[in-house]
């Protein structure tokens, strides 16, 4: 079986991009492919989790997975695209961009506690297992740090969003740890913590 899998990923190299699958069932078929990577890792960490094992539990064969993925990590890294999108849509539409700073903040940081506590497997994910998951999957979510990051809008973003995100990560390996929306008050006072003056 490792031999196949070799095979068809030298094979897809070449030919993945004018054959990937397209329409209605090439995209139901990737769809069950980055659900079961992403329930995979949640559960079982990166590292254990194979393409092999995604392929079980998608229903798919190992021809399919790569008809869509160079490799595993080229898929871990769309699965968590996909989480953090949706995510992202989320909090959009809970906090505005018109809404006052401090409101959107508030409203956006409420939003994200509920949406963590309403799927942790999604949640450690996205905060846990993309750290450890491979080069070009620690660089996005460094990425998606550092566009948290941005969007705080103060000299301390990038501290800021390290701090929140660090809790939690925390609080989801904790587990049983109380759920992340106990985590509001304290948060909220961390991103609405006065800014500091610049030295003039």
């Amino acid at each position: 079986m490792q031999y196949l899998s070799q095979r068809l990923a030298s094979e897809s190299t070449k030919t993945r991009d004018a054959e990937r699958p397209y329409g209605t069932l090439g995209a139901a078929q990737r769809e069950r492919i980055l659900a079961a990577a992403e329930a995979l890792i949640a559960e079982k960490g990166c590292a254990r989790t194979s393409i092999e094992a995604i392929v079980k539990q998608a229903g798919v064969s190992s021809v399919t997975f790569y008809e869509h993925f160079a490799n595993k990590e080229e898929c871990f890294v769309a699965a968590f695209d996909r989480a953090v999108g949706e995510l992202r849509a989320e909090l959009v539409a809970a906090a505005p961009a018109e809404l006052p700073r401090d409101e959107r903040l508030r409203t956006g940081l409420a939003a994200l506690l509920a949406a963590i506590d309403a799927d942790l497997p999604r949640a450690r994910f996205c905060f846990v297992e993309a750290q450890g998951g491979g080069p070009q999957l620690s660089a996005r979510y460094d990425r998606v740090l550092d566009e948290a990051a941005a969007a705080l809008g103060d000299p301390l973003g990038q501290a800021t969003a390290g701090g929140l995100a660090w809790l939690l990560r925390e609080r989801l390996e904790l587990g049983g740890g109380g759920s992340a929306q106990d985590l509001l008050p304290q948060m909220t006072d961390v991103i609405l913590a006065p800014q500091p003056a610049a030295n003039g």
